[in-house]
């Protein structure tokens, strides 16, 4: 009996033992879990409040790429160019020097001499003189750049044989009815379309990863209104790339109607932006207000068009016509049938 309740009295207090080695291990895993939850709860707030930012972001810098494509662009540039101006320089001259020289192109002369593009920049500051430092040559390339940039001609992005050039500007013209001052505009670049450019860049990266289909091809709509009504080099090449990943987008996920909705959301958007904006200044209206009616407005249609399907209006007005297309047509065949009753006859009665 000694033996057996010896036995009972050690299995209670092993039994009581691992029960309080059990609460105590529990404890932290309860703390654990409970902060892991905490953790949770914060990290998707903060997610939801990043997306919420995220949404109106994209819409401030659609109508932004909207407003840089407008008449604001190019007070923006003179603006700069104020800031900026002052007497040539060593290196403006070095710059222009094959101009000097032969007065190749005359006001497009940046197109064709050779000393506009960055390399070529480089190159002339580089040899302007013998006596300077490097710190004043990397001033001056800088300085001289960004002067010619705020003009209204800005800089090419790549240099041109003038014959070549004028061949293609031609044929363009000709056959497809593209001025010569939208070609030039498409090879080169101002300090506006550089903003815009930047600014693609940063709406992009933005939705790269986290915006679902139908707002990322909203934002390349916006995108390519913009480049297209500025002739903007170089957010165009940048709408290309965000329209493949758009279209990438939609090929994983099947969501081809959100793709075309929302790439004619942000046309609609950038476009009605432009539109504003250029008819303030169109009326003669100063910059500023130019400036705040356009951001207004695309604000405004960005809200307006975000719960709204275009596509699926489309598809409703197109079967609204269709419908209405045939009832007329059976109306015609029921009286072309009816001998001696004319379309006019039943109307009249």
């Amino acid at each position: 009996m000694k033996r057996f309740r010896g036995k009972v009295s050690s299995s209670r207090l092993k039994g009581t033992a691992s029960a309080a080695v059990g609460a105590v291990q529990a404890v932290p895993r309860k703390s654990s879990s409970a902060a892991r939850a905490a953790v949770g709860r914060v990290t998707s707030g903060s997610r939801q409040t990043l997306d919420s930012a995220r949404r109106h972001a994209n819409g401030l810098l659609a109508s932004t790429q909207g407003l840089l494509a407008s008449a604001l662009s190019t007070d923006l540039n003179g603006l700069l160019a104020s800031m900026v101006g002052g007497p040539a320089t060593i290196y403006d001259k070095a710059m222009d020097a094959e101009y000097l020289a032969t007065f190749i192109g005359g006001g497009s002369h940046r197109m064709f001499d050779g000393g506009h593009t960055v390399l070529g920049a480089f190159r002339a500051v580089r040899d302007a003189s013998p006596d300077d430092t490097v710190v004043e040559e990397a001033m001056g390339f800088l300085q001289s750049l960004f002067r010619d940039m705020a003009t209204p001609k800005g800089l090419p992005l790549a240099n041109w044989d003038k014959a070549t050039y004028e061949k293609v500007a031609g044929y363009l013209a000709s056959e497809f009815g593209i001025s010569k001052s939208w070609f030039y505009d498409i090879n080169s670049y101002d300090a506006a379309q550089l903003l815009g450019g930047v600014i693609g860049v940063v709406a992009t990266a933005l939705c790269w990863n986290r915006a679902d289909t139908e707002s990322f091809a909203k934002l390349v709509g916006g995108m390519g209104v913009s480049a297209l009504a500025r002739a903007n080099p170089l957010l165009l090449v940048i709408t290309v790339v965000a329209l493949a990943r758009a279209f990438h987008k939609a090929h994983h996920t099947g969501e081809y109607a959100e793709l075309v909705d929302g790439q004619l959301k942000g046309g609609i958007g950038a476009g009605a932006t432009l539109m504003a904006a250029s008819q303030v200044a169109a009326l003669g209206g100063p910059a500023g207000l130019a400036l705040l009616v356009g951001l207004t407005t695309g604000v405004l249609v960005h809200k307006a068009t975000q719960n709204v399907s275009v596509v699926e209006i489309g598809q409703f007005l197109a079967e609204r016509a269709t419908i209405a297309a045939t009832e007329v047509r059976a109306i015609t065949d029921r009286h072309t049938r009816a001998p001696g009753t004319s379309i006019v006859s039943a109307n009249a009665s």
